[in-house]
């Protein structure tokens, strides 16, 4: 009986254990069948979700692409941003647009339109990127519609398809990663911006089976994300060196004398443009190996369609162009006149003279500064100059000078600016001594306080800025000592008809290099002559800021070059921080020990390739459309929204 017994429960036992194995086989069986369906639909979303963002990279490569027709006049873009804006008309710009907040001001909301309005409201987009081959005008249309759908943009329709391990539907849909637009915006650095906002991009998949839900996997990429597209005519002022032709002036009628290399020491960190005929005015490049030569760590661009070379050896493009090139570009023309600037310094807007540049000075100044030699800041009348309570004729202008400048010299008030203007018998003195508060004196004595009146930092002369002989002294300079002449809140440019004669340093309060993010910036432009360095002799000089001589046959360079400046045996050298653009260069020194004229030490002011510019300064005429943006994925910040 206990055998039996024991053979029963040895049975019991066995069956137990074969239920229990079966069990566990089941479920694993069932589990692996789940992970599978939860691997499908995650391959699937996941999947979706690449082909998503190679989508919206798509848009961002379109948005990258726009080109503004050459021509095109501010009034045209200022109707085509009213559209963006929903507007029957164009925006309005204010008054005064350089001494407007850093943040800008707001010219209108974008409204949420559709239909026919919103094709209206993305013309300006749409229709400055070239429409891809074969496509349709509906289609095109659509394209940019659903890039501007925002988070509920559809970048992959709902799919089906059949699973490989369950009977069954994979549904996979992916949304969002298009743009919106919030607002039209202008700077003070004379910029308009489109303000975008992305999203994220969603990619959610379904595992349908017998009505029921298997398997669900939800994924996305990327953060709500504030964007923009920048509209502007680019200034000069983003070179550091930009020239139209590269030789010295010459007695023939081309009026090219000998051509200039771009030397083995020569190291530029910003952008540069050169213009200039093939084998007569581009440039020519110096190497004394073929790992050597030139080192250009910005972009450089050229209309030459070759490098030419005045040695053997001869530097791959690779070798020298560290922040790429481009070879025969169209050549960027040079501004043929200063009337801007003349019109600035009188507090006169875009636009708002009608008749010729001298009537306007004359309707703004009063008629005697249209003859007669004299510092002209406020508003006058028939009979008398300088009446107004501010600059120019509403509180906002800079300074007008009629005729040929002895002496101007900034330096510091304070922490604000001075600026000290000498003309034959006369010097007059600009003192700042608040943001909006400046006096004025004639030889000494006031002849008027300015309050709740902004200087927009424009002075122009119309004629010279100092003799050419002279060294140290008679011209423009800051005051000869250590103590820095552009206060830190300070822009500035100095313009003139004719030459510029730079006699000492002139210096930022705070420097690119230390303060990154100051704003003291400097602007020197000659409309119809040189620009040329006279310094004190057996010393270098320090210059911060862009310089500019637009004229044929015009430039950059030393008085007189082929002399020596020094009774040491160490070159002087010329200490400049910021840009150069010049029609024809002009001859700063020639090597030897001493070496004759000066020596170059040229750096780059980084912050005037991220918008820093002086007021008014020339423009290159071109409108371009920039977005701050070259992808819309953010394959970097992927996450798991929700598994089932």
């Amino acid at each position: 009986m206990t055998t039996i017994v024991t053979v029963l429960g040895g049975c019991l036992v066995i069956a137990v254990v074969l239920s229990m194995t079966a069990t566990v086989t089941l479920n694993s069986q069932r589990n692996t069948t789940d992970n599978r369906l939860g691997l499908e639909a995650q391959y699937a979303a996941e999947s979706a979700l690449a082909r998503a963002q190679s989508q919206a990279d798509l848009y961002a490569s379109s948005l990258n692409s726009i080109v503004i027709p050459q021509g095109t006049q501010q009034s045209s873009i200022l109707n085509q941003l009213g559209a963006v804006c929903g507007l029957a008309s164009a925006v309005t710009l204010p008054l005064n647009i350089f001494n407007l907040p850093v943040a800008g001001q707001k010219l209108c909301d974008v409204p949420v339109l559709t239909g026919n309005a919103l094709d209206n409201q993305l013309a300006f987009f749409r229709n400055n990127v070239a429409k891809p081959a074969g496509m349709s005008d509906d289609a095109w249309k659509t394209y940019w519609r659903n890039m501007f759908g925002g988070k509920d943009t559809v970048l992959l329709a709902k799919t089906t398809a059949a699973p490989s391990t369950d009977t069954g539907t994979l549904k996979t849909e992916v949304k969002g990663g298009g743009l919106t637009m919030t607002e039209v915006r202008v700077y003070p650095d004379n910029t308009l911006r489109v303000l975008l906002k992305s999203y994220p991009v969603v990619s959610g998949t379904t595992l349908e089976s017998g009505g029921k839900v298997i398997a669900q996997r939800t994924y996305s990429a990327g953060s709500v994300q504030e964007r923009e597209v920048k509209v502007s005519q680019p200034p000069f002022s983003e070179y550091q060196y930009f020239v139209n032709r590269r030789t010295l002036p010459g007695t023939t009628a081309t009026g090219n004398g000998g051509r200039l290399v771009f030397w083995d020491e020569d190291t530029f960190e910003g952008r540069v443009h050169t213009n200039g005929t093939q084998g007569v005015s581009a440039p020519v490049f110096y190497a004394t190996a073929a790992d050597k030569g030139p080192r250009f760590l910005g972009k450089y661009t050229t209309t030459a369609t070759s490098l030419e070379y005045s040695t053997t050896a001869r530097p791959s493009a690779s070798t020298m162009f560290k922040g790429g090139h481009q070879m025969g570009v169209p050549p960027v023309a040079l501004p043929s006149n200063a009337n801007d600037q003349r019109l600035a310094a009188a507090g006169v807007q875009a636009g708002e003279c009608t008749t010729t540049t001298a009537l306007c000075l004359a309707a703004k100044f009063g008629a005697a500064s249209a003859t007669t030699n004299g510092v002209y800041f406020s508003s006058g009348t028939a009979t008398a100059s300088n009446t107004g309570s501010g600059f120019g004729s509403n509180g906002t202008g800079g300074i007008y000078v009629k005729g040929n400048v002895d002496d101007l010299k900034l330096s510091k008030n304070g922490n604000f600016q001075r600026i000290e203007i000498v003309q034959g018998s006369k010097t007059t003195v600009f003192e700042q001594t608040s943001s909006t508060a400046w006096t004025v004196r004639e030889n000494g004595v006031v002849k008027k306080t300015m309050t709740n009146s902004t200087f927009n930092g424009m002075v122009f002369v119309d004629g010279a800025i100092g003799d050419q002989s002279t060294k140290g002294s008679k011209g423009l300079r800051g005051d000869g000592t250590d103590t820095p002449d552009v206060a830190a809140e300070s822009q500035l440019t100095v313009a003139a008809a004719g030459d510029i004669f730079i006699k000492d340093n002139l210096t930022y309060t705070d420097n690119a290099k230390d303060k990154p993010d100051s704003s003291n910036v400097l602007g020197v432009y000659s409309e119809g002559g040189n620009i040329k360095v006279n310094g004190p002799a057996n010393r270098d000089i320090t210059i911060d800021g862009t310089l500019m001589a637009s004229a044929t046959g015009k430039g950059f360079g030393t008085v007189d070059y082929t002399t020596l400046r020094t009774n040491g045996s160490t070159t002087p050298k010329i200490n400049l921080t910021g840009g150069i653009i010049e029609e024809q260069s002009q001859g700063v020194g020639q090597v030897g020990t001493p070496g004759k004229g000066y020596s170059r030490n040229f750096k780059w002011d980084e912050r005037l390739a991220k918008g820093l510019t002086p007021p008014f300064f020339p423009t290159q005429g071109q409108y371009e459309a920039t977005p701050n943006f070259a992808r819309l994925s953010d394959p970097q910040n992927f996450r798991a929204e929700k598994s089932q």
